[in-house]
C-alpha cells in the first residue's frame, strides 16, 4: 500500500468524526442512555457490556448491558467502553475514551479518537482504529481487517492473526510469532519483526508530509507540522526466523538490519546491514 492510500485511510477515519460526534450529541440530548437492541449511546458515561445487567438506563448515564441480550452498536463521547470476556458487540466507537475488550469476546469495528484499544486473548474483531493511543492485542486474537493507529505503539502477543494491514504513524511495533496478511507500514516508528512472525504483504516506511496551509487547519491540529527536518531515523529489525514476503520499500532514511536466518523479499530504498541478535 502506498503513502497516498495510507493517508486516505487516516483521513477517512478523521472525516467521520464530526458526523459521528453530532449524531451522538443529538442522541444523548434526547435520551442520555438508550438501547433498542440495535444501538446504545451515551454522552458522558461509561458503557459496560458485562452479561450481568439488562438494564440500560441509569441515572448517572453509565450503561450496563447484557451482551447476549443486546449485541448492539456502542457509542460514547466522554467515557470508556468495556466488553467483558465472552460477550458480544457490533460496532464500537468512542471520542474521548479507551476501549477494552475481554478474553474470547466477539466484536465488529472498533474505533476511538483519543484513547487506547486493548484486546484480551482469543478475541475476534473486524478492525481496530485509533488516532491517539496504543493498540494492544492479546494472544490468539484474530482481526479480520486492518489495525491502525496514528500516534501510538502496536503491541501484539504471540499467535495474533491480522487479515489485512498493520500501520501507524508514530510509535513502536514489536511483532513476535504473529501473522500479518497485508503489509506493515509506518512513517516514524521503529519495527522489530521477531521469530515466528510472517508478513505476507511486505513492509513500508513512507515519506509522509502534509500540506500545512490555512485550508488544512484540522490536519495541523492533529498532526502538527511534519514537513521540517527528520528528528528520528526509524530502526527496522528483521530477526532470525522471521519471514517478510513482498517488497521492503523505504521512502526515507532508515536503519535496516536483517538476520541471515530471516527470509525477506526485495529491498527498495535502503541497504540492509547484518543483524546478529535474537
Amino acid at each position: 500500500m502506498n503513502a497516498n492510500l495510507l493517508r486516505r485511510s487516516v483521513f477517512g477515519l478523521i472525516s467521520v468524526v464530526p458526523a459521528m460526534l453530532m449524531a451522538i450529541i443529538l442522541a444523548g440530548a434526547a435520551n442520555p442512555a438508550w438501547a433498542d437492541n440495535g444501538s446504545i449511546a451515551t454522552v458522558n458515561g461509561t458503557i459496560h457490556v458485562s452479561g450481568e445487567h439488562a438494564d440500560v438506563s441509569t441515572g448517572n448515564r453509565n450503561v450496563d448491558v447484557d451482551g447476549s441480550e443486546y449485541p448492539s452498536d456502542l457509542h460514547t463521547i466522554n467515557g470508556a467502553i468495556f466488553v467483558d470476556s465472552g460477550q458480544k458487540a457490533r460496532r464500537i466507537s468512542a471520542i474521548n475514551g479507551g476501549i477494552r475488550i475481554g478474553d474470547n469476546a466477539a466484536v465488529g469495528e472498533v474505533t476511538t479518537v483519543n484513547g487506547g484499544v486493548a484486546l484480551g486473548t482469543g478475541v475476534t474483531a473486524q478492525s481496530l482504529h485509533t488516532v491517539n493511543g496504543t493498540i494492544s492485542i492479546g494472544q490468539g486474537t484474530h482481526i479480520k481487517g486492518e489495525v491502525r493507529t496514528v500516534n501510538g505503539g502496536l503491541e501484539l502477543a504471540q499467535g495474533v492473526d491480522i487479515g489485512s494491514d498493520l500501520a501507524n504513524f508514530n510509535g513502536k511495533m514489536r511483532l513476535l510469532g504473529v501473522h500479518i496478511g497485508g503489509s506493515v507500514q509506518t512513517r516514524n516508528g521503529d519495527i522489530y519483526v521477531g521469530a515466528g512472525s510472517r508478513i505476507d504483504g511486505g513492509l513500508r516506511v513512507d515519506a509522509f508530509s502534509f500540506n500545512t496551509g490555512p485550508d488544512n487547519w484540522f490536519t495541523r491540529l492533529i498532526f502538527g507540522n511534519y514537513n521540517g527536518p527528520e528528528q528520528h531515523v526509524p530502526t527496522i529489525i528483521i530477526a532470525p526466523g522471521a519471514v517478510v514476503s513482498g517488497t521492503l520499500h523505504f521512502e526515507r532514511n532508515v536503519n535496516l538490519y536483517v538476520s541471515s536466518a530471516a527470509k525477506i523479499g526485495p529491498v527498495e530504498g535502503a541497504r540492509p546491514s547484518p543483524y546478529t541478535g535474537e
